[in-house]
């Protein structure tokens, strides 16, 4: 009885896994696959500079995350990383008044964490945290 069903549930199977024609005459086109990595709330967005200075640290625009000087594109180098097929990936946590996440390229990964204490001004919160105001 085993056997019986069991050499049904093999057949079925073959039946199944060959039901379908694999010749498909359609060409395929391998398009690029552009990943967004990063997603900052509308609040975060633009320049900011060390509280009390005119020296800029950080860029959000709606897709990246930058570091000014020495100029850095997060996003570069996360796409970058994937192109040789490394790992490359952020995992955020977004809400009205945080944004952070971990970001990690290849073996490499780093967090950050930003907290809005109004329009103007968020605070990078860290082993040493800091202010930053608007540019």
């Amino acid at each position: 009885m085993k056997k019986t069903l069991l050499a049904l549930t093999f057949t079925t199977l073959l039946f199944v896994g060959c039901s379908s024609n694999d010749d498909d005459s359609t060409p395929q086109q391998d398009n690029p696959v552009a990943t967004q990595y990063f997603h900052p709330p509308s609040w975060i967005q633009g320049n900011w500079k060390i509280a009390n200075t005119n020296t800029s640290y950080f860029k959000f625009t709606s897709d990246d995350f930058i570091l000014v000087s020495p100029y850095t594109s997060y996003k570069a180098v996360l796409t970058q990383t994937a192109a040789t097929g490394q790992t490359a990936k952020v995992v955020e946590q977004i809400s009205d008044y945080y944004y952070e996440f971990t970001m990690t390229a290849g073996a490499t990964s780093g967090q950050y964490k930003f907290k809005k204490i109004s329009d103007t001004r968020i605070q990078w919160v860290g082993s040493s945290p800091f202010f930053l105001d608007k540019e």
